[in-house]
């Protein structure tokens, strides 16, 4: 729980991904899922999220490489293009939901831009993302319902990609998939099952990643009026406060690694083929490593949160996600000093890793 207990999880070689690497065996990690999901076990077998190296090392590279470029190439200029629409759309509205009108659609947007996609599809992709996220094990539920869902949404994602880099061999464009067909792969890894699985990778985890930190930071400013009053006077301070409000309240609050070897870890003893669950939250109020952990400070000295992860696993999205943030959070403030939380009670969702709002209602004043 503690940081130094989440770093020695997250960025030590004896802890990793695969539970049945574990446990000595080099089964996939599809195996673990109950039968009839050959789309669904694809993806996962195929995500960068679960890879160990040195499969994680190259396929991060190219991932990683692609991305930055496409940043480069004036992603953020379009980015705030989108934000500025949907704020100018909102402006005028008497009560807004916040997560469903504006914290689902900025991330969604960005991403579908960043990859290429028609921003016409927004809303199809976001009914899709919800249904793959049900295959998450911490989320209540019937087991086999909610990955017959998930596997749904994954078989409608394969077609779907599948078609889009048919169409970006034929006629390469300025985006994201483009410049993954495009990349050099090691070993085959370019195969359009590792290609199709890091187009919905991409889309989905940070979508649910950033609609949670943009919710629950609007929602903050909206606790500390004094915050607020800073960031609408001094813009320069956003990026320095989502970094902080990110510490302070982490849109993910756990991850999970599988113990390769025994170790001990926060005075507790792990053996080999345990599940280690790492409390991100946690880990990000420690006072040992954050003085006042629990006072939002803008001139905090250590930045290193875990807010989006650490070690090799750290957020490969990070930079957009970051970006995406900020200027989704600085394009709003301008709207909250006329908007009040409607309501009493705020309805969080049922889920132990992504922990945010399912919905905020806020009414003109």
């Amino acid at each position: 729980m503690r940081y130094g207990d989440a770093s020695t999880v997250l960025t030590g070689r004896g802890f990793g991904r695969g539970a049945a690497a574990a446990a000595g065996s080099s089964a996939p990690l599809s195996a673990s899922l109950a039968g009839g999901c050959p789309t669904l076990g694809a993806f996962v077998d195929n995500w960068l999220v679960f890879m160990d190296p040195p499969r994680h090392t190259a396929v991060r590279a190219v991932v990683a490489d692609c991305l930055a470029q496409r940043i480069q190439e004036g992603l953020a200029e379009r980015a705030r293009d989108i934000v500025g629409e949907l704020v100018a759309d909102l402006a005028d509205n008497s009560r807004i939901e916040l997560v469903g009108d504006y914290a689902t659609v900025v991330p969604m947007l960005v991403i579908l831009e960043a990859l290429g996609v028609p921003r016409t599809d927004w809303t199809w992709m976001c009914g899709r993302t919800a249904a793959l996220q049900q295959a998450s094990t911490f989320r209540p539920g019937n087991r086999a319902q909610r990955l017959a869902a998930a596997e749904d949404a994954a078989h409608d994602f394969d077609e779907y990609f599948r078609r889009i880099l048919s169409s970006r061999r034929r006629a390469p464009g300025n985006d994201l998939i483009s410049a993954l067909v495009a990349a050099s792969w090691s070993d085959g890894e370019g195969a359009d099952d590792l290609l199709v699985a890091t187009c919905v990778h991409l889309l989905a985890s940070g979508n649910e990643t950033m609609r949670t930190a943009l919710s629950k930071i609007v929602l903050l400013l909206l606790r500390h009026a004094n915050l607020l009053d800073r960031l609408l006077d001094q813009p320069r301070l956003v990026p320095a406060a989502v970094d902080e409000l990110i510490r302070f309240d982490s849109p993910a609050q756990m991850v999970t690694r599988w113990a390769y070897r025994d170790a001990c870890v926060g005075g507790r003893d792990i053996h080999r083929g345990d599940k280690v669950t790492v409390v991100l939250g946690s880990a990000n109020r420690d006072p040992a490593s954050f003085p006042d952990p629990d006072v939002i400070r803008l001139d905090r000295r250590n930045r290193r949160h875990c807010g989006f992860g650490m070690g090799i696993h750290y957020c490969l999205g990070s930079a957009l996600g970051r970006m995406e943030t900020e200027i989704g959070v600085g394009a709003i403030v301008k709207l909250l000093p006329r908007l009040r939380i409607d309501g009493e009670q705020l309805v969080y969702g049922e889920d132990l890793i992504f922990h945010g709002p399912l919905e905020l209602w806020l009414r003109r004043v």
